[in-house]
C-alpha cells in the first residue's frame, strides 16, 4: 500500500493556523495580564473578550490538525474561520497584533484558493 503524501502547500497552511493559534494564545494571556490597566470597560466585558480569544486560538488549532486530512469540510471550515477572523479583526480598534493575524489570515486564505483541488 502506497502512502499519500501532502502537498506542500497543506503543509503550510496547516503551519499557519497553528501558528495563528499561538498568536492568538499569546493575545488572550496579553490581554489577561493587562486587566487591571483597562479600567474604562467592565470586567465581565473583558473576560469574555479573553475567553473569546482563547476559543479563537482553539478553533484555529483544531481546523490546522482537521485541514491535514484534506476533506471538503475542513476545507470549509477553515474558509469560515478565517473569514470571520477577517470580517471580525476589523470591528474594533487595529493593532499591531490584528494586522498579524489578518496578514496570516490573508496568505492562509490564498494557499486554500490556489490549493482548492487537494480538499476536493
Amino acid at each position: 500500500m502506497q502512502s499519500q503524501t501532502k502537498p506542500h502547500t497543506v503543509l503550510i497552511a496547516q503551519s499557519l493556523f497553528f501558528i495563528n493559534a499561538c498568536v492568538w494564545l499569546v493575545i488572550a494571556v496579553n490581554s489577561i495580564l493587562r486587566l487591571e490597566s483597562i479600567s474604562n470597560t467592565p470586567i465581565v466585558v473583558l473576560w469574555v473578550v479573553i475567553l473569546l480569544m482563547f476559543a479563537n486560538a482553539g478553533a484555529m488549532f483544531i481546523t490546522g490538525l482537521w485541514l491535514g486530512k484534506q476533506s471538503r469540510w475542513a476545507y470549509f471550515l477553515a474558509l469560515t474561520v478565517l473569514l470571520a477572523n477577517i470580517l471580525l479583526t476589523f470591528t474594533d480598534q487595529v493593532g499591531f497584533y490584528d494586522i498579524v493575524t489578518v496578514l496570516l489570515d490573508f496568505v492562509t486564505l490564498g494557499l486554500l484558493f490556489y490549493d482548492r483541488k487537494s480538499y476536493f
